[in-house]
């Protein structure tokens, strides 16, 4: 099957529905203005040429799209309940993150809501552990930076940050944030509200534990010139130890470092 979808992009809007007990047909238009694809209902190859043609154009083009469930009307009602801080960052993040990263990261702030709240034990445990099973390579690591407060900050300073790069591409951040919470186990944020000793520790711990168990490296990630510089101050005290090799990137004005400690 050829997927091409060059002349509905520019004209419709797109909602992608994945309802698993759906008896439809695989592609319908409703009210001449909405392509409605059960995706349940095709191919891994298919769905694959649908994500690289619809979904990765729209995020590109800075428009929506919605991949809804059985759950949504669920999400929309817990959503409607979020303090209003949390909905402007759910603004502030809509069409600058990936459709699957922005969903995980409605979900984690209602896990962070519940928390706040001191709401049940065990119902804030099955709201994390739904989201840790649905999206198990993110899940777990974005309730958890969510919770330390990093898409409050970290990630708008981030965003911010690299918007005022002459080549700035919007995926290359939504790629960058993926691979800063993938890798949230091997990381080091380097910031203003740690002293120095406190860092370091943070990293010698991190390094003995990873050696211990052959994870391989580490990573730390400064943004903003004054991290950057307390970034470099690290990695010197570990310049002459033969056992680890130091991989690092900057952009060009030296206010965003993501380095890598090799051994």
């Amino acid at each position: 099957m050829d997927v091409k979808f060059g002349d509905v992009l520019s004209n419709n809007k797109i909602t992608l529905f994945d309802f698993s007990k759906r008896t439809g047909k695989v592609v319908e238009v409703e009210d001449s203005k909405k392509l409605i694809i059960d995706i349940g209902k095709l191919k891994p190859d298919t769905q694959k040429q649908i994500k690289e043609q619809i979904l990765d154009k729209i995020i590109n083009q800075e428009d929506e799209a919605f991949l809804t469930d059985r759950s949504k009307a669920n999400t929309e009602s817990i959503r409607r309940n979020l303090p209003k801080k949390d909905d402007e960052l759910l603004m502030f993040y809509q069409g600058k993150l990936s459709p699957t990263m922005y969903k995980v990261l409605e979900g984690a702030l209602v896990v962070r809501n519940a928390v706040n709240k001191k709401e049940d034990i065990k119902d804030i445990r099955d709201l994390k552990w739904g989201i840790s099973r649905q999206y198990p390579d993110i899940g777990n690591n974005m309730c958890n930076l969510v919770q330390r407060g990093y898409f409050d900050e970290h990630f708008q300073e981030l965003y911010k940050s690299m918007v005022e790069e002459d080549d700035f591409n919007i995926v290359v951040y939504q790629e960058k944030v993926k691979h800063i919470v993938k890798s949230l186990p091997y990381i080091v944020f380097v910031d203003q509200y740690r002293d120095y000793a406190q860092i370091m520790g943070e990293v010698k711990f991190k390094l003995d534990k990873l050696k211990k168990y052959g994870a391989g490296k580490l990573i730390l990630h400064g943004l903003s010139k004054t991290n950057v510089k307390t970034t470099l101050e690290i990695l010197s005290e570990y310049e002459d130890d033969d056992t680890i090799r130091i991989q690092k990137e900057m952009n060009k004005a030296e206010s965003i470092i993501t380095a890598t400690l090799i051994f």
